[in-house]
């Protein structure tokens, strides 16, 4: 079961890095951060959540005042929030996990806080905890598109991919405008085999941001395993000229090769 909220040290500071690609496989790119690979030939990146904004009038003068009144001053909740973030942002995740609770404390009914321990909870790949407040800022605030998006990713973190569609769809209807949600529900219906339909999700992700460079590499991805091989070649080039050097151009790059070799 969940692990009890006072039995949890928060010391570990992890950082997601792009996952060694494995030579002569198309790699594609995950929403999920620390778990396993689906397969021998599927790697992984970090998830795309949604991350909490300042709350408070402190906003990013946070940490000066902080020191200035060197902890002593009886806070807000929205302050006790905003030193939560920051001290997140900080990878200081014992500090951060005191204030957001804190600001539960003064504020039961602060969904935002609840979101911000489940964030800290999914970063340090306790699900059962991140579940347990998302849901819990949900019931304060069901119609939070964020918090619906980053729960469907345990879901799929866990394999659960009814689950996780049922969230990431709600979080789009909620939300029509959030490019990361598609993305999200793209990789969801990729796993699900619903190629056509995650190809619309990806399109969809790229309209909203024509940056998102890897909606548009696993786009390249669903258009080789349908055939496509144009249609991928055109994507995975457009990602070496617009992000040379980068670790995507690089994965791009294997991919290119990959697909030169399956042509005749």
């Amino acid at each position: 079961g969940p692990v009890a909220e006072d039995d949890m040290h928060l010391g570990l500071t992890l950082r997601a890095t792009v996952a060694s690609v494995a030579l002569g496989e198309v790699v594609f790119l995950l929403a999920v951060g620390t778990g396993p690979s689906f397969s021998g030939e599927i790697q992984t990146v970090g998830a795309n959540v949604s991350t909490p904004t300042p709350f408070s009038h402190w906003g990013p003068e946070v940490e000066k005042i902080y020191k200035e009144e060197n902890g002593h001053a009886d806070y807000s909740a929205e302050i006790h929030y905003d030193l939560g973030l920051y001290f997140y942002e900080q990878g200081e995740y014992d500090l951060s996990l005191e204030h957001y609770r804190k600001a539960t404390e003064i504020d039961p009914d602060f969904p935002e806080a609840y979101f911000g321990i489940g964030l800290l909870f999914y970063t340090l790949g306790d699900d059962d905890n991140a579940v347990r407040y998302y849901l819990r800022s949900l019931e304060k605030n069901p119609r939070d598109a964020d918090t619906r998006n980053n729960l469907g990713l345990i879901y799929y973190r866990q394999g659960e991919l009814a689950s996780a569609r049922t969230q990431i769809e709600e979080a789009i209807r909620l939300q029509p405008e959030f490019p990361d949600a598609f993305y999200n529900l793209g990789l969801v219906l990729y796993q699900q085999a619903e190629l056509k339909d995650a190809v619309h999700h990806f399109l969809e992700a790229l309209n909203q941001d024509p940056s998102y460079l890897r909606a548009r590499f696993n786009l390249g991805v669903v258009y080789y395993e349908l055939g496509l091989g144009d249609l991928a070649e055109e994507q995975w080039l457009a990602i070496q000229e617009q992000a040379p050097g980068s670790s995507l151009a690089v994965q791009a790059a294997q991919n290119l090769s990959v697909l030169a070799t399956d042509t005749p």
